[in-house]
């Protein structure tokens, strides 16, 4: 999403209506982003005295569908952590179930709130746990990802924590002497979770905010300088610009077009986009990175493999 958002950025004119709500969203998706790095990176230096596995932004399919920011699990018991990283003065309610930003300037914003998030995330979880025959104590604590955010609780339970002080947190839960879950078994449930897990395949940027194709700036960005445009000559791209020149800078665009269309790219679709002319041309750039090939000839799309571990720019 958050790839897909920074194309439309990059690619709309500055004078589009989508692109405020664009921005917006950039934003507080790379907030979040950088909130739940904050909380990686205390799971990278502690070192817990006991059997556990971590998972971070798994996704599974319960009743319903829900991801969970940080998943902690033991043969004792699980934690589900729910991070946020929202600036401001934040008032977080049980009734209604609201969280409530008062930003420096004043500006009163609500959210959903990450109590009722959490709750149902654990129960979702329960349930989950439960189709496969297995129980285990099921806790859930809201991570506030930097010790500047400041909050206040109106009859809230649930525990709120920052980053230094989840593992004290997670020691004090009870833990029994003998483990609720053996070693075959815990090692069983942890790859069940891996092989679970769903990847997440972001709704095209075009879709969400009703954005023409047309509006859209067509062409291959330099990797460089920023500018749009970069030419096909000889085996590489060039910048008009600055001169830069590069043999993967179309790696990026197409990747682009299908976080902004989504769909299946033709040669044609290929062409238009990156700006070359040559049908061959196209078909090289296309079978150079690592896409889905569906149909014969002039019928042929490409989709691209979402959950390629790697990014290709």
């Amino acid at each position: 999403m958050l790839e897909g958002l920074e194309a439309a950025i990059q690619r709309l004119p500055a004078y589009h209506e989508a692109l405020p709500a664009v921005v917006a969203k950039q934003a507080a998706v790379q907030a979040g982003f950088g909130g739940e790095q904050e909380l990686d990176k205390v799971f990278e230096t502690y070192k817990f005295p006991m059997k556990y596995s971590l998972f971070h932004d798994i996704s599974l399919q319960s009743s319903t569908h829900f991801q969970v920011d940080t998943l902690f699990l033991t043969p004792w018991f699980a934690v589900l952590f729910e991070v946020k990283n929202i600036s401001g003065e934040l008032l977080v309610t049980q009734n209604p179930p609201q969280l409530i930003r008062t930003s420096g300037s004043g500006q009163v914003t609500s959210f959903k709130s990450p109590v009722a998030q959490l709750a149902s995330n654990c129960e979702l979880f329960k349930d989950w746990l439960h189709s496969r025959r297995m129980s285990l104590p099921v806790y859930g604590a809201v991570v506030l990802a930097y010790v500047k955010q400041r909050v206040e609780l109106s009859d809230i339970d649930t525990p709120f924590l920052f980053p230094s002080t989840v593992p004290q947190f997670i020691r004090s839960l009870p833990k029994g002497k003998i483990p609720l879950l053996d070693s075959y078994e815990f090692e069983q449930l942890s790859a069940d979770l891996c092989h679970s897990h769903q990847a997440y395949n972001p709704a095209p940027i075009c879709k969400t905010y009703d954005i023409s194709h047309h509006a859209i700036q067509r062409g291959v960005i330099c990797p460089a300088c920023g500018s749009i445009g970069m030419k096909w000559h000889f085996k590489g791209w060039c910048c008009k610009s600055c001169q830069e020149t590069s043999r993967t800078a179309h790696h990026q665009a197409i990747r682009d077009w299908f976080l902004l269309f989504g769909g299946g790219m033709r040669n044609r679709d290929c062409r238009e986009f990156l700006g070359v002319e040559r049908q061959q041309t196209a078909h090289r750039l296309l079978a150079s990175m690592p896409l889905r090939k569906e149909g014969r000839n002039r019928n042929r799309t490409y989709t691209l493999i979402w959950n390629e571990d790697s990014k290709h720019t």
